[in-house]
Formats: C-alpha cells, sequence, structure tokens
C-alpha cells in the first residue's frame, strides 16, 4: 500500500505538539509537507518535511489529506481550495463560525471531517453503552457542567483568539463545541428550549442552557459553561430510582453510581480500556478511523463527521441568548 500524503497548514501548538509526532509515528503516512503564512523551517525541519511559507494558497503541493490546524475563521479559502482539488480534509475544531458556513463547506466538499474526538473516549463510549443497554431504565433528566474561572492565559492581543472573528468568540466555540459533539454522538435528536448568554464585550463568557432530547420517553438536558464562575465539570444523569456522576472531559473518567433515596449505597464502575484513556490516545483514534476511511476510499458521512449538530446548537444559542 502506497503512503498517504498528508500535507499541514498551520504550525502553531495543536499541530506541533499532537498531529506532527503522532502521525510521524503512523504507518503508511507521509507528512508531504508543513506550511503557515510565518516561516515553519526549524519545526519542519525536526520533522524531515518539507517547510513552505504561504503566500499564495493555490501554490500549496497536492496532497492526499489536508489537515487545517488554523483558526476557524480563515478556514473558508483552505477548504475552497482543497475542496476543488477533492482532497480529503481535516479541520481541527471548531469546524465553523456559524450554520451557514458549515452548510456551504459542506457543498464544497464530501470528503471532509472535524476533529472532535471525545467519542473516542472511553468514558464516551463507556456512558453510550450504559445508556444503550437500558439497565437502569429511561433517562428522566441530565445536567451538564464545565468551564470555571480561567487565570492569565500569556496569550497577548495579537493572537487570534483575542479575536473573536478569527477564534469564534468565546466558551462556546472554543470548548462547549466538543461536549455538544459529545452529546451529538450519545443521542439521535436533540433540540434547543432555551438559553441565556452573558457576553463580554464580543466574547461569550457563560451560557445557561436547557436542551431537548427527543427519545422514545423525552428528557431535558440542563447545560451550563462558565468562563466567570467556579465550578466543577461534571455530568449528572438521573435515572427513576439512580443517578450517574462523571466528568465528560476526562478520557477515563470514573463512573459514580448512586440511589435517589436515602441510602450509603455507593458504586463506582470499573473503567473500560478499549478506546482512549488519554488525550493522545483519542487524537490517534481519530486519525487511524478517518485514515481507514481514506485508504478504502469509503463514503464519509459529513454530516456526522463534522457534527452539524453542534454547529447549529451553537447558532441557536447565539441568537437566542440575552446580552447583558
Amino acid at each position: 500500500m502506497s503512503d498517504i500524503r498528508i500535507g499541514i497548514i498551520g504550525a502553531g501548538g495543536i499541530a506541533s505538539s499532537v498531529h506532527l509526532p503522532l502521525l510521524s509515528c503512523i504507518d503508511n503516512v507521509n507528512i508531504e509537507f508543513l506550511a503557515d503564512t510565518a516561516d515553519p523551517t526549524e519545526l519542519a525541519t525536526s520533522y524531515s518535511t518539507t517547510p513552505i511559507k504561504i503566500n499564495d494558497i493555490s501554490n500549496l503541493p497536492d496532497c492526499d489529506i489536508a489537515l487545517l490546524a488554523i483558526p476557524v475563521g480563515v478556514k473558508n479559502d483552505y477548504i475552497e481550495e482543497f475542496a476543488k482539488r477533492d482532497c480529503y480534509i481535516f479541520t481541527e475544531k471548531p469546524f465553523a463560525l456559524d450554520l451557514k458556513t458549515h452548510e456551504l463547506y459542506l457543498k464544497m466538499s464530501k470528503k471532509i471531517t472535524c476533529n472532535y474526538m471525545r467519542k473516542f473516549y472511553n468514558s464516551t463510549r463507556q456512558i453510550k453503552d450504559i445508556i444503550s443497554s437500558d439497565i437502569f431504565g429511561s433517562i428522566k433528566k441530565m445536567s451538564v457542567v464545565e468551564g470555571g474561572i480561567i487565570g492569565k492565559t500569556g496569550r497577548g492581543k495579537d493572537s487570534y483568539q483575542s479575536n473573536p472573528k478569527l477564534s469564534g468568540g468565546g466558551f462556546l466555540t472554543e470548548s462547549s463545541c466538543h461536549t455538544f459533539s459529545q452529546l451529538d454522538f450519545l443521542f439521535d435528536e436533540i433540540s434547543l428550549d432555551s438559553s441565556q448568554t452573558i457576553w463580554s464585550e464580543e466574547f461569550d463568557v457563560e451560557t445557561n442552557a436547557t436542551l431537548r432530547v427527543n427519545d422514545q420517553t423525552p428528557f431535558s438536558i440542563e447545560y451550563t459553561g462558565t468562563m466567570i464562575k467556579h465550578v466543577e465539570p461534571k455530568t449528572t444523569i438521573f435515572f427513576k430510582q439512580n443517578k450517574i456522576e462523571f466528568n465528560h472531559l476526562e478520557p477515563e473518567s470514573l463512573f459514580t453510581i448512586s440511589p435517589l433515596t436515602d441510602s450509603n449505597f455507593e458504586l463506582n464502575l470499573q473503567k473500560e480500556t478499549f478506546f482512549a484513556s488519554t488525550y493522545a490516545q483519542a487524537y490517534y483514534l481519530k486519525w487511524k478511523n478517518f485514515l481507514q476511511t481514506v485508504s478504502s476510499s469509503s463514503k464519509l458521512d459529513v454530516n456526522s463527521e463534522t457534527s452539524i449538530f453542534t454547529t447549529k446548537l451553537i447558532t441557536e444559542i447565539k441568537e437566542k441568548g440575552i446580552k447583558k
């Protein structure tokens, strides 16, 4: 089997800390080039690949997969260019700034995925198995809390994350997107009932939303994502007689099962090890899954691969959110 040629666009932290070391260790993968608007020579040399300082996107070399490790606000031209070449595209999260842009990208390419890799977490797979087994009966309600007060980041005003048009503008796009993609994996049909969003200038800093899972026995999900309060990241699922608590941000979270009646009983569910127990393994499994698709020329379900639900939900929350 010939090597799959991967061109990496973006030489920032996620490329240097995750994608380059991971892809350099996978058989039948060749990192064709590393391109950036700044000179990426030093990083490219350490991985024995070709450095390219981008002046004209159309002059970038051909490859089998274009990895876009760049801010969401500058993806458009790159997706358009590599879609024209009928190239597979692997993008970092978030996929798009809004639903309209998301749908435009999917019109451009049917060979595209987004790195929502939490569906490969042991914790995500394990809770999906628990829900599917119906061992505790139907879900009555669910709550998801995440975030916390963020201290000094060390980012200057010139960082793309300080620009809402480049980064997406706050907690919803930067962090909630991963959690919403997990919910998309767990449940078939989810809608937004209500939401309130607190804004600081052009950045959303806290969202409280009520989602509705339209299953055979519908239930609500109370979601809180914040950058301005001390919170403990946790998902709690309430069944008729029991509740399950775990940290959805952790690949290998302990599941605590306890009754809803007065009792000292508590059960800690043994961790599974079939999927990712570390962040690095989750990235690896996401890449492995995509590479298998590319190798076999299988058709991609791009709505699922890019989690159009996630972008739709974030778009609706921002539109319905009350600015304060």
